[in-house]
């Protein structure tokens, strides 16, 4: 897996670096969305099919769903 796409932990919310001004603070939803639609607009131009993308979306969200149950347990074996 390339180091760009390497799960890295989000930082928290309020957590800034010192060079990072409140008003130019990155919004992850306008970014997630930049993403998505980058990501859809390059995978049509390679030649998927809406159905492929609709099974690869389906497939990314079996894989998150995975990681939120293992997390969801985690907490509740530490609580």
């Amino acid at each position: 897996m390339s180091d760009k796409l390497s799960a890295q932990p989000a930082p928290s919310p309020t957590a800034k670096s010192s060079a990072e001004a409140p008003s130019l603070s990155f919004d992850r939803a306008a970014g997630a969305r930049i993403l998505a639609r980058s990501f859809y607009r390059e995978l049509r131009t390679s030649g998927y099919s809406p159905k492929q993308l609709l099974a690869l979306s389906t497939e990314l969200i079996e894989l998150i769903t995975e990681d939120l149950k293992g997390e969801r347990a985690q907490e509740k074996g530490a609580a």
